[in-house]
């Protein structure tokens, strides 16, 4: 089980059904396999989607987060757009490795939740701001 981190969870069903349906739009008809991971370092949590699909060009790499940047018939070129600013607005990132004709992998990095520590036995911390 993972440590807890701080997340909209409305957001994130936004983010998380926005990925797995790029990744499931990348499956050669409909076939292939989508890969969700996760695991915590020290730091962050680290959630991985994974998909055995097309993959994305070279070429459109650098425009990924871009609006209204799109490769699909029926896309708003919106979706990733939407991804980042959400995993942003919560302190992380997001990386996008992909290998045409193999696959793509998207990376989301979020920081822990950070908790406050307090001596067992001792009083309570007092702030004085007078």
């Amino acid at each position: 089980s993972l440590p807890p981190a701080s997340v909209d969870a409305g957001q994130f069903r936004q983010v998380f059904y926005n990925l797995v349906r790029n990744a499931y739009q990348a499956l050669p008809g409909d076939k292939g396999r989508i890969t969700l991971r996760s695991r915590a370092s020290e730091y962050e949590h680290l959630v991985s989607i994974e998909d055995e699909g097309t993959g994305i060009s070279p070429e459109h790499m650098g425009t990924l987060f871009e609006p209204y940047q799109t490769t699909k018939p029926t896309g708003s070129g919106l979706g990733l757009l939407i991804v980042r600013r959400i995993v942003r607005e919560h302190g992380g990132e997001i990386s996008v490795e992909s290998q045409q004709g193999h696959g793509t992998r998207v990376i989301l990095h979020l920081p822990r939740l950070e908790r406050s520590v307090r001596l067992l036995g001792g009083p309570k911390p007092a702030i004085d701001l007078d």
